[in-house]
């Protein structure tokens, strides 16, 4: 059982994250808030973060960019985790947040919902796929909040800012008579009432306009995302970490499956780097559509090129081949093995783990391919069964 300390104990999330870790069999081991005094909670209460001799895995904070001033040296003296659930830093104060996670694990997002990092993903591929559309975000919270914009949507604009395929510029607010730019990204902050939390994405095209909305019902779902980003950084190396590693090491790998129809052609001695552009061009000429690629490291400035098409290309690329007086090696007796999972970038030891589990099955690939997010494998067909029964006993898939 992981065991935290809350600094901003006696705050609004702090008794959310108190209720939600009470729940969760979570230990509270002990909660610091300057204004501590006469407040009560089921654990010791300190004003002061130094006074707190109790021990704990990972302390989490819900209070002011200024506690870093005393969080950061405590942290790194023991040795701890910490889970910083604040915004509004300054740049300074995130570069000692940098400094820091040197030596600790942190945790560092503007906001801890997991739906919130699902919508990162979904504004991402929005704005890759739509480059003409204009984009506005507009956030809505209650009247007790001090930052304006929120640090989530600065969080949507960069996330967006990162993969457009044009510049962006962030626009706070719209007054006055200037035209709109293609290039803004327009940044509106609502504050009413007790609302917990919504943010709101517009892409506006010609005659169509897509949104992406989120919203927060309770104070509980920030509560949540923070004990498992507790849980995440218990025993986990110096470094700084975000919601997207979380979410990353539960889709390892996710998904598997063979392909039967697949050959596998040779072609040996081939000149080092004359050859191959020639080859692929004329094939993609002809339409044959070629998955698996993998070349030998060059020898007496020699290779030899091993690659993989559908059957239902074969003819076609024989064809092609011929006429470019090449005469493949062809196996059709083979079976492509595909794994895959977002989380691969940032899990070491999948591939290991792959090879391992053949291993152990007594399966030997005669090619493998390699990305990110996924690992392509030809073994022989008559291994194919054993070798997709030792995968998903591995990855419980």
């Amino acid at each position: 059982m992981i065991s935290i300390l809350i600094n901003g104990a006696c705050g609004k999330m702090g008794r959310a994250l108190t209720e939600a870790a009470a729940a969760q069999g979570v230990s509270v081991v002990a909660g610091v808030d300057r204004y501590a005094a006469g407040a009560q909670a089921y654990y010791p209460l300190y004003e002061s973060i130094n006074d707190c001799k109790q021990d704990c895995d990972v302390v989490v904070d819900f209070s002011r960019p200024d506690a870093l001033r005393d969080l950061l040296p405590y942290c790194t003296q023991r040795g701890l985790g910490l889970v910083l659930a604040t915004t509004g830093y300054s740049e300074a104060e995130n570069e000692a947040i940098a400094r820091a996670s040197q030596v600790i694990p942190i945790f560092k997002t503007a906001n801890m919902s997991v739906g919130v990092n699902v919508l990162l993903e979904l504004v991402q591929t929005a704005v890759k796929a739509l480059p003409e559309f204009d984009i506005e975000i507009v956030e809505k919270h209650h009247n007790a909040k001090v930052d304006a914009p929120s640090g989530t949507a600065l969080l949507i604009a960069d996330a967006m800012k990162d993969v457009s395929l044009r510049e962006k510029t962030y626009v706070f607010g719209r007054h006055g008579a200037q035209r709109r730019q293609r290039e803004d990204i327009g940044i509106h902050a609502v504050r009413g009432g007790t609302v917990t939390g919504e943010h709101e994405v517009y892409f506006f095209g010609s005659d169509e306009t897509i949104e992406i909305k989120h919203s927060a019902a309770s104070r509980r779902i920030f509560a949540l995302g923070a004990l498992q980003a507790a849980a995440f950084l218990k025993g986990r190396k110096p470094g700084l970490y975000d919601m997207r590693d979380v979410l990353l090491e539960k889709s390892g790998v996710t998904n598997l499956y063979m392909d039967e129809t697949q050959t596998l052609l040779t072609l040996r001695g081939l000149p080092f780097g004359a050859e191959e552009a020639r080859i692929f061009a004329r094939l993609a000429a002809a339409e044959v559509n070629v998955d698996m690629i993998s070349q030998t490291a060059p020898a007496a400035g020699r290779i030899d090129l091993s690659f993989t098409i559908g059957r239902a290309d074969l003819e076609r690329a024989r064809q092609v081949l011929g006429e470019m007086d090449l005469q493949p090696e062809e196996d059709g007796a083979v079976c492509k093995l595909v794994i895959e999972g977002s989380g691969m970038e940032r899990q070491p030891g999948v591939a290991a783990g792959v090879l391992s589990a053949l291993e152990g099955a007594g399966v030997t690939p005669t090619l493998i391919s390699t990305s990110e997010t996924k690992i392509g494998l030809v073994v022989a067909a008559d291994d194919a069964q054993r070798a997709l029964t030792a995968l998903r006993g591995k990855y419980a898939l």
